[in-house]
């Protein structure tokens, strides 16, 4: 119980607690294993083989499936291990030394994903002392790496999430032409507007096209679309003249592929600042998708962006790294099984990648005044193709208008 925490902590002379919450948990197993359909298990790849599949066998139908060559953990004797050692981490040690023993693996071994490091930590020291010599990473995520660029059917994968995801956005943009202004708030068939509404019309949608929304959709306005990852507030009336920010990110139910796509609507008359600092953002948006190329690094056009925002009298990440005002984040990143992949388009130079053709990315510029209730974000998916350009998987226009 949770009411337990701080008694355990303090029995255990337990000073601090870090709980991570990484989007790494079930991308790197689906991705190595082509999407076994399995709850639980193990991927085993070796440089020039295929992936072994190691299955519980609840699940030897799912796991056959695959299309891989699968072995049940009770042919490396599961039971046996786990009742001789009362010690979880030894048990795992053991199930995995004959894991790869059995299969002739050599040389440094390493674990991806995401492990639960206490147990992960104890595990590689009995490796060790069995022979096994873990390897080093040095911070760097291996299957992230290898994840970055895309085969083309992942590529199709992701168009087809896009095109339903522009559904979803069509759907926000027919309702919002539809109401009737009333003193500044928005009518929708003879009632007020809310922000909650629409978030009930995207999250209906999302499930009638066959997707899911992994994380809330962001969909604020005003003050809250000042502040980029806000959720919005449900219980907000939705007002003419301010800013309503859709950042709408669903993954295919079945490919657990995502898609990435902000607009930036405002219904009524629109505000000559608000009108200025969108045509800005459409700018900057255009600017880097014109001239990006692979080959270069990504932080170049975080760069770029910077300068053409500074030069208008903005503050960014770049001049001001602590602001929360103005540019204050970076112009994009990788999307696959998860929301965020790599590429990376930090400044800093331990964290920025090469763009490469294959990678699929975003590019999403924005602008944030929370105190003026202005915040404007323009946000594509892309792909790299094969001539080092940028090729959008959006059709929907970029504008103000719904």
């Amino acid at each position: 119980m949770k009411s337990d925490l701080d008694r355990l902590m303090a029995e255990r002379g337990i000073g601090g607690l870090i709980v991570p919450m990484h989007e790494l948990s079930h991308p790197s197993f689906r991705w190595i294993t082509r999407a076994a359909r399995v709850t639980r298990g193990y991927a085993l790849h070796r440089p020039g083989h295929a992936t072994l599949l190691v299955y519980y066998p609840m699940e030897r139908d799912e796991a056959a499936a695959a299309g891989l060559p699968a072995l049940s953990i009770h042919e490396l004797g599961y039971s046996d291990i786990f009742r001789a050692n009362p010690d979880p981490t030894l048990a795992y040690a053991e199930l995995y030394d004959r894991m790869l023993r059995r299969h002739g693996v050599e040389g440094e071994i390493l674990f991806g994903g995401e492990v639960p490091v206490h147990l992960y930590l104890e595990i590689a020291g009995h490796l060790a002392a069995r022979g096994w010599h873990m390897h080093r990473s040095g911070g760097e995520d291996v299957i992230q790496l290898a994840r970055k660029r895309k085969e083309q059917w992942e590529i199709d994968a992701i168009a087809s999430v896009g095109e339903r995801t522009e559904q979803v956005v069509d759907a926000i943009r027919g309702l919002l032409r539809s109401v009737d202004l009333r003193d500044g708030v928005a009518f929708h068939q003879g009632s007020p507007l809310r922000i909650g509404d629409l978030k009930m019309l995207v999250s209906s949608e999302i499930s009638r096209l066959g997707m899911i929304e992994d994380h809330e959709t962001i969909l604020s306005q005003g003050r809250d679309a000042g502040i980029p990852h806000s959720r919005g507030n449900p219980e907000a009336l939705v007002r003419a003249s301010v800013p309503l920010v859709i950042d709408i990110f669903p993954a295919d139910r079945t490919t657990g592929y995502f898609f990435d796509l902000t607009r930036t609507f405002c219904i009524g008359p629109v505000p000559d600042r608000l009108a200025r600092l969108h045509e800005e953002v459409l700018t900057a948006f255009e600017m880097a998708a014109e001239t990006m190329r692979a080959g270069h690094k990504a932080s170049e056009y975080q760069g770029l962006v910077c300068d053409f925002f500074e030069s208008r009298g903005h503050p960014t990440t770049r001049s001001t790294p602590t602001t929360l005002e103005g540019y204050v984040h970076s112009l994009g990143h990788g999307v696959g099984l998860e929301v965020h992949e790599r590429p990376s388009f930090s400044l800093a130079e331990s964290r920025s990648d090469v763009i490469e053709a294959g990678d699929v990315l975003t590019i999403e510029p924005g602008l944030y005044y929370p105190g003026e209730e202005i915040g404007v974000r323009i946000e594509d998916t892309l792909f790299v193709r094969e001539d080092g350009r940028v090729e959008t998987l959006c059709r929907s226009p970029r504008g103000l208008v719904p």
